[in-house]
């Protein structure tokens, strides 16, 4: 059996760092002891409470290690503490000799302090992750509103800039017609496809022309007339131009045809394309008094035969002679409701040389537009009910912001204390354990 080792003489003298000693002699003569939480964990609950942070003998080692044993060069001149893997350096470690018992008793303290202080550390941190994760959430939550709240402005920017590259808003269509904003003094001539291929905007066909015999045709043309014009036949209001003062067949009665004529039901009844040559021959024939100016409504150009009508358009303005002094010859203003040949080359090349250089081409685009509108703003009030339920679910959350800021200080300051207290403490097992002995004194 081993024989049991010599048990240390409890007032041999053995070496501790005079710092080391310093700190933990002050921590048991001033009975440090620590405050028991009540509720929300406060400076006051610190391992070591504040009164004694701006002691001399704690001062500079606590700033020591809340700066993480970090030593900023402005301080270069700080004094640091005494740590475990300098401890053997004399030259960094000034050290004092102390009875065995009385660093045994400083060890003891320290360990009880040090078991209760990082106890008190999990508490500091619990409560600063428990604020966190409620923060996290309240975070979380303003990124998506913030998220969303910019896909609904942009959704909003994009319906503003569509608005206005499609001037869908404009002045002069609102209270205007894209057919034009002038007529001739007399003789203006309106025609309107009837096809199956037009039937989808019949209303818009109406509203157009409307706008246009109100606002533009009533106050400057004398005379006028209304056809349809589909593959079969060719139909008008009027046999010839009618004066729109007539207390009969006036501008009244000329809109109540259009009204009953122009419908749905009766464009679907005849296939596309009309007979766009027959139409123009009606009305520009032998025997025929020339119109001043047409305004057609259609929904596109006609397959297979659209030369034809160039050239027909083309032949009667070079052989026809001016209907009165400055006026063109046979200028067309044409408005085409077919979406699909935006942007055709093709279409817009026929009916550029249909128009003439006095006339006009227009695509009216509108009903699509606002249908392609109303989702742009459907997809906008879908966010919005977003944003507003989470706005709601915000307002019930508290700003936690400031707090955690302070719980992180205060879990710092915990942490920088119970680390000085970890230090202290292993240096004086340290100091237990260590068989140097003093040196002799000098004679």
């Amino acid at each position: 059996m081993a024989p049991k080792p010599k048990k240390k003489d409890p007032n041999a003298p053995t070496l501790i760092p005079e710092d080391t000693y310093n700190r933990a002699r002050k921590l048991i003569d001033l009975k440090v002891a620590m405050k028991p939480p009540k509720g929300e964990l406060t400076p006051e609950e610190y391992c070591i409470p504040p009164p004694f942070h701006s002691m001399l003998e704690f001062k500079e080692t606590i700033k020591f290690w809340q700066q993480c044993a970090v030593v900023q060069y402005s301080e270069r001149d700080m004094k640091v503490p005494s740590r475990p893997q300098f401890v053997a350096d004399h030259t960094k470690c000034p050290k004092t000799s102390r009875p065995a018992k009385e660093i045994k008793e400083l060890f003891k303290f320290l360990k009880s302090l040090n078991k209760q202080a990082t106890k008190r550390t999990g508490q500091y941190l619990k409560q600063l992750e428990k604020k966190e994760a409620k923060e996290f959430k309240r975070q979380n939550l303003l990124n998506q509103i913030a998220s969303i709240s910019e896909a609904m402005n942009e959704e909003l920017r994009s319906s503003r800039k569509f608005v206005d590259r499609q001037e869908l808003f404009s002045e002069k269509y609102m209270y205007g017609s894209k057919l034009g904003d002038k007529a001739p003094r007399k003789n203006a001539l309106i025609l309107i496809e009837q096809s199956d291929a037009q039937a989808a905007w019949v209303d818009e066909t109406k509203d157009e022309i409307i706008k246009f015999i109100n606002g533009v045709l009533e106050p400057e043309c004398e005379t006028f007339n209304l056809g349809l014009f589909s593959g079969s036949s060719v139909t008008t209001w009027c046999p010839q131009f009618q004066s729109k003062l007539d207390p009969k067949k006036g501008l009244a009665d000329g809109l109540k045809w259009l009204n009953k004529q122009v419908s749905a039901k009766n464009c679907n009844s005849q296939p596309f394309p009309p007979d766009w040559q027959s139409a123009l021959s009606k009305f520009t024939g032998e025997g025929q008094t020339m119109p001043w100016r047409i305004f057609i409504c259609c929904s596109r150009s006609p397959d297979g035969v659209k030369q034809e009508i160039i050239d027909l358009v083309t032949n009667l303005r070079a052989n026809s002679d001016s209907p009165a002094k400055g006026e063109p010859i046979l200028p067309i203003n044409i408005v085409a409701f077919d979406p699909n040949i935006v942007g055709d080359d093709r279409e817009k090349d026929f009916f550029t040389q249909v128009a003439g250089s006095e006339g006009s081409f227009l695509i009216d685009t509108s009903a699509e537009d606002l249908v392609a509108l109303d989702k742009m703003l459907k997809a906008v009030q879908v966010k919005k009910k977003q944003l507003d339920k989470l706005n709601k679910k915000l307002d019930k959350m508290e700003d936690l912001s400031e707090k955690v800021a302070e719980d992180r200080e205060l879990l710092n300051m915990q942490i920088a204390l119970n680390t000085m207290i970890t230090n202290e403490m292993e240096i004086c097992d340290w100091a237990m354990k260590n068989e140097e002995q003093p040196p002799e004194p000098e004679i």
